[in-house]
């Protein structure tokens, strides 16, 4: 049968794709295309682990139950852009895959499996990380491979090595440790082997370290002896040829713990979770270290500059040294090291105009570059970057503020630290690999004339901050404010949540279900004037105060409804709204979910302007003193917040906790039923439905709280809201006989006592309704 073909257009290339419909996973009814797009989609994390190594595939051209086979030598009819290297004594055309065109090309010869060499580009004869295969025998519990991974992982970590874990989308676990690329595969084996030997030796009973199968006697593998140049493991996020279509998920340790079953993650799961929770492993490098068998207590030499006056400084630091007033300024005194490192930090600094500063180490001195604008966030994006004087060595851990009349006044804070990499050398500059806790990417520097070069970054970031769709992290309901030094608290501002971007200066407004409400708010759009910041995405509550100063959510809504340019305008002088921000997710070209709160509130406070519509959201230590004022005050109520959390993208968590004066929910109205007397001609109660861990309890009915001319706007809104049969969710209903069944897509706020014991709310009032949500 001949094979359908079709192009596709990947980036900069055109790639052909054949027989797309035809079945790799019969079990679960996969077929090719969703292999392709699988890759396509999860292309920036898997890049991210595999770029500059060399591949090794396993191809199952007739679906996981037909031949497979594997394939390092490059196949003759591999497009002219897609990269290799001649590696080994046989000199084999290993594929390396550099952008998403080539993992489409792969996905379509149906190589499922990707296979990665243990060390990258440019070093290949020395490995950038250890790994221990942790191999169970057949039908073994993958729950009891888990402890065997922890008390491993404790070994590893006692010889100053951070280890990170991933399933190897079969049976067992792969523990893989970043070290720096200076040693040849033999020595990294003896290291390894000087770790795992002793464990094996107190663990024999469960753990051995023999290859042949009949010797293992039904105990784990702990496999070292991939270590070799040639040999390869499952790479971080491959597809693996089995039922199930499994994946080899990197995790946290604290995610293995849960983990019952590694076949959660597949196909259908793996690029769900990494947009949830991000990747487990995108650190890895900037944590290698030396091997620990080679590790030595290092004197650094450093050459401080001569206090005579006839003696010359050191060249490189001369200009460093000449704008400085040692005895003024906290900056390191000019020092050359002899190094051999590949530290970077990138500051970011408050000086006269906000900018950021980027430097690399390179012959004992930090080559810096000025780049006003910060870091671009994904390719296409160009930024200036001013080359400066070469900085000391001691600049990297510096973090503090230079004073006032000194060159470079201002704040100066470690935005970034990490290890960096010279992945390609041009003519007229460089691409070079960031690896830090903070920033992750490929950039490339380009010198234009003089001083002036040109910085963009190289490789697509797997979530857009500043265009996707980002969902806000969502608090957990409490009783009363919780006591402890961990918590910090600010008020619970009663308006409109709502996720703002901004992109060189232009502002973008969206409400927590994605609508965009900019034009609504033409007050709260000019970027320039209102951030310190060339991009970023905030979390933020819109509100409209009152005379007294307080948020009056009618009062917002109306401005969220509004319609009509010239309308728009005026309500911005008669009902002004403003925006407290309180989170910040993402600012100039770096992702802050994984910070801690309180640096996060730090940069926030940094990247707001004064005395504009936009203000900070304030916190202070005592939650009871905050909680008793809002309810004089006649406030919503109070959130309590866990000072060293991360930010929880999408997710609902107890390291947020609102704390309200009265007790609402809110809900969905799934019915109403009929009026009697003074309501005949409009509905008599509502009944709701509260969503619980994405579904739907009944609540009960409603019918107190409204005024006259609320019950008209209800009545009306459900007039446009399609009518059911029967309800949406099960239970126990109240008069269903007269209610009126409607699709859940009303949003309501309900007061109530207490939750019954058969889930229904005690006391409801109606309080208002939610358009926002």
């Amino acid at each position: 049968m001949a094979k359908k073909t079709q192009w596709a257009q990947v980036g900069k290339h055109k790639v052909e794709l054949s027989n797309l419909d035809k079945t790799i996973f019969p079990e679960d009814h996969v077929i090719k295309a969703e292999v392709i797009n699988y890759y396509l989609n999860i292309a920036p994390t898997v890049l991210n682990h595999i770029k500059g190594r060399a591949l090794t595939l396993i191809r199952f051209p007739d679906g996981i139950h037909g031949e497979s086979f594997y394939q390092k030598n490059k196949p003759d009819w591999t497009p002219d852009w897609i990269e290799f290297v001649s590696l080994g004594k046989e000199k084999k055309d290993y594929i390396m895959a550099s952008e998403q065109a080539t993992l489409v090309w792969l996905a379509n010869l149906a190589s499922l499996e990707l296979h990665q060499l243990h060390s990258r580009k440019p070093e290949f004869d020395c490995p950038d990380y250890m790994v221990f295969d942790l191999d169970p025998p057949e039908g073994y519990d993958f729950k009891k491979v888990i402890p065997i991974a922890f008390a491993l992982k404790t070994d590893i970590e006692a010889k100053g090595y951070t280890p990170f874990v991933k399933t190897t989308g079969g049976k067992g676990l792969h523990i893989c440790v970043p070290i720096e690329p200076r040693w040849d595969f033999h020595t990294v084996f003896e290291a390894a082997q000087d770790i795992a030997k002793p464990f094996v030796d107190r663990n024999a009973d469960a753990t051995t370290l023999q290859i042949k199968k009949d010797a293992r006697k039904g105990r784990v593998l702990i496999d070292i002896f991939r270590i070799r140049s040639g040999q390869s493991i499952v790479s971080p996020y491959s597809l693996r040829g089995r039922i199930g279509a499994p994946v080899s998920m990197p995790l946290t340790w604290d995610e293995l713990k849960d983990v019952t079953d590694p076949k959660v993650f597949n196909i259908h799961s793996a690029l769900e979770k990494v947009l949830a929770d991000g990747d487990a492993w995108e650190a890895f490098s900037a944590y290698a270290v030396e091997l620990h068998t080679h590790r030595k207590t290092i004197t650094t030499k450093a050459k401080k500059l001569p206090v005579n006056p006839k003696h010359k400084q050191p060249e490189q630091l001369e200009a460093y040294a000449k704008k400085r007033d040692f005895d003024v300024t906290p900056e390191p005194v000019a020092q050359l090291k002899e190094t051999v490192g590949n530290s970077f930090v990138v500051h970011r600094h408050h000086a006269s105009r906000l900018h950021y500063d980027l430097r690399l180490e390179k012959d004992g001195v930090l080559k810096s570059w000025a780049v006003p604008k910060g870091l671009p966030p994904q390719p296409g994006v160009k930024r200036l970057a001013v080359q400066t004087e070469d900085h000391p060595m001691q600049y990297l851990t510096f973090d503090g503020k230079i004073p006032k009349g000194q060159y470079g006044a201002g704040e100066m804070w470690i935005y970034a630290l990490g290890k960096y990499t010279i992945t390609k050398d041009k003519k007229d500059g460089f691409y070079f690999r960031l690896s830090s806790k903070e920033v992750n990417g490929e950039y490339r520097i380009h010198k234009m004339k003089d001083k002036e070069w040109l910085l963009e970054r190289v490789d697509q970031p797997q979530i857009d901050y500043l265009h996707h769709n980002v969902e806000p992290m969502l608090a957990v309901p409490a009783q009363k404010p919780p006591v402890g030094d961990q918590y910090i608290y600010e008020m619970k501002w009663d308006g409109i949540r709502a996720l703002i971007a901004v992109e060189d200066g232009q502002v973008r407004i969206q409400t927590r279900n994605h609508i965009d409400i900019t034009a609504q708010f033409p007050e709260l759009t000019n970027g320039e004037q209102a951030f310190r910041a060339t991009n970023g995405l905030f979390d933020a509550e819109i509100v409209c105060l009152d005379s007294d100063g307080k948020p009056v959510f009618k009062k917002v809504i109306n401005r969220m409804s509004s319609a009509g340019q010239s309308n728009i305008q005026k309500l911005t002088k008669s009902n002004p709204a403003f925006c407290y921000v309180f989170d910040c997710l993402y600012l100039d070209g770096r992702n802050l979910t994984n910070d801690p709160l309180l640096k996060r509130k730090a940069f926030l406070k940094d990247a707001i302007k004064s005395d504009t519509s936009y203000r900070v959201s304030e916190t202070i230590e005592d939650g009871h003193l905050l909680f008793e004022a809002a309810r004089e005050h006649g406030l919503e109520g109070i959130m309590a917040k866990v000072k060293d959390s991360k930010y929880f993208v999408g997710k609902r968590s107890d390291c947020w906790l609102k704390v309200k004066v009265r007790q609402s929910s809110d809900c969905v109205i799934i019915g109403f039923t009929e009026g009697k007397g003074e309501r005949q001609r409009i509905f008599g109660a509502l009944q709701i439905a509260e969503y619980v861990d994405g579904k739907l309890v009944y609540r009960g009915k409603v019918g107190t709280g409204f005024d006259d001319a609320t019950m008209k706007e209800i009545l009306q809104a459900m007039k446009a809201v399609a009518v059911l049969k029967k309800p949406i969710v099960t239970g126990n209903f109240v008069d269903p006989k007269i209610t009126t069944w409607i699709e859940p897509t009303l949003n309501v706020e309900i007061a109530y006592a207490k939750v019954t014991p058969d889930q229904m709310f005690r006391e409801p009032v109606f309080v208002r309704m939610r358009p926002d949500l």
